[in-house]
């Protein structure tokens, strides 16, 4: 009546059966980078990989992955959270991009130190109230937890001295 998954032929792995697999990856989940979807490919398709780099490359010639414009969106989300340069710079290497990629899109971000001090600053609120932090374990505790979340030393030292924006 019902088939064990061990009788059953294992699918042929072809040119189109990789190329449909990540097809469905980009249209189910979204974006990945080149570099995560060939992890993957690698994962499904162990037996024969011949055909993985292939199909790769024929979507990156299409268009459907572009690591560029995918971290561009990335860095550009992130950099409207309230987090520091470094703390993108990090997310988008976790995500697998080239150092050059990562550059080019840090690049392009416009805000400037204050922005970043603004941040700074509403993530300090957000902890440890609006005051100014006088107690030494507690300007340690929150200097780490700003620089924790990618910003400069010297900005999480403003922010830590100064109880509002109207301070700055």
């Amino acid at each position: 009546m019902f088939k064990n998954k061990q009788d059953a032929k294992p699918k042929e792995i072809t040119y189109e059966r990789v190329k449909g697999y990540y097809l469905w990856l980009i249209g189910k989940y979204g974006d990945y980078t080149a570099k995560t979807l060939l992890q993957k490919a690698n994962t499904l398709f162990k037996e024969d990989t011949s055909f993985n780099q292939e199909a790769l490359n024929y979507l990156i010639e299409q268009g459907f992955v572009d690591d560029l414009r995918y971290a561009q969106r990335l860095t550009q989300n992130y950099s409207e959270k309230n987090i520091g340069l470094s703390k993108i710079k990090q997310k988008l290497y976790t995500k697998g991009f080239t150092s050059q990629i990562i550059n080019e899109c840090l690049g392009s971000i416009v805000n400037t130190e204050d922005d970043y001090l603004d941040k700074a600053l509403a993530l300090k609120v957000k902890k440890f109230g609006e005051s100014p932090i006088v107690d030494d374990k507690l300007k340690q505790k929150a200097m780490r937890h700003l620089i924790g979340q990618g910003f400069s030393y010297s900005i999480a030292n403003k922010a830590i001295n100064s109880s509002s924006i109207e301070d700055l």
